[in-house]
C-alpha cells in the first residue's frame, strides 16, 4: 500500500483547514486507514479535536501525529505511507518551511477559500507558491474548495466567478455552504455527519 497524501493548505488563518481536514478524515476512515498529520504549531487545532474525540471514546480508523519541522514531516510520511491508504496533512495558516515541505510531499493540495475579497487577496500570493511547487513535484495536483459559501448572496457568486477566471487552479464542482454545524461539530470532537 502506498498512501495518497492530501494536504490542506492556505496562507491565511481561519479559512477552515482543520475543520475540512477532520471531516475529510472521518469520511475516508469509514473505508480506509487514515493518518492525520497536524503541522500547525502552536495551535494544533486538529490535535485538540482528536484529543476531545478520544475522550469521548469515538472509535474510527484514524490516527494522528504532529510535525513542527520539515524533517519530522518527511519522516512521518516515510514511516507510515505503507500502513495507510491516506495521509492527510493540516497546514499552518502562513507560509513557512513546513508548508513548503507539505507542498513537495503531497499528491493533492486542497485550498479552502471563502468567497471574500480578503481571502482572494491572500490567495493570490499563495497561488504563486503553489505554481512553483508544481514545477518540482510532478505528482502534485492542486484544487480549490469553495468553503463557507453563502449561496444566496450575489457578491459571493461574483467573487467566486472572478477568482475562477483569474486563477489557473480549478475548483471542485461542489462547494461547502456556510453552516454553523461545521464549527459546532468540530468543537465537540465530531465530524458534521456524526
Amino acid at each position: 500500500m502506498n498512501a495518497k497524501i492530501i494536504g490542506i493548505a492556505q496562507s491565511k488563518g481561519g479559512v477552515g483547514k482543520s475543520t475540512l481536514c477532520a471531516n475529510l478524515a472521518v469520511t475516508l476512515s469509514q473505508n480506509a486507514n487514515v493518518l492525520m498529520i497536524d503541522c500547525d504549531p502552536p495551535q494544533h487545532s486538529l490535535s485538540a479535536w482528536y484529543a476531545l474525540r478520544d475522550e469521548l471514546g469515538v472509535e474510527t480508523g484514524l490516527e494522528i501525529k504532529t510535525a513542527s519541522m520539515p524533517a519530522k514531516l518527511y519522516s512521518l510520511i516515510y514511516n507510515h505511507k505503507n500502513d495507510n491508504d491516506y495521509i492527510l496533512i493540516d497546514g499552518a495558516p502562513h507560509v513557512n518551511s513546513l508548508v513548503r515541505a507539505m507542498l513537495l510531499s503531497s499528491n493533492l493540495i486542497i485550498i479552502p477559500l471563502a468567497p471574500s475579497s480578503v481571502e482572494i487577496w491572500s490567495f493570490t500570493s499563495f497561488e504563486k507558491l503553489l505554481n512553483e511547487a508544481l514545477k518540482y513535484n510532478k505528482n502534485l495536483s492542486c484544487k480549490i474548495v469553495w468553503n463557507r459559501v453563502r449561496k444566496r448572496l450575489k457578491s459571493s457568486q461574483e467573487v467566486m466567478e472572478q477568482a475562477n477566471k483569474s486563477s489557473k487552479l480549478a475548483a471542485f464542482k461542489n462547494v461547502i455552504s456556510f453552516r454553523v454545524a461545521y464549527m459546532d461539530s468540530f468543537a465537540e470532537g465530531c465530524s458534521v455527519y456524526e
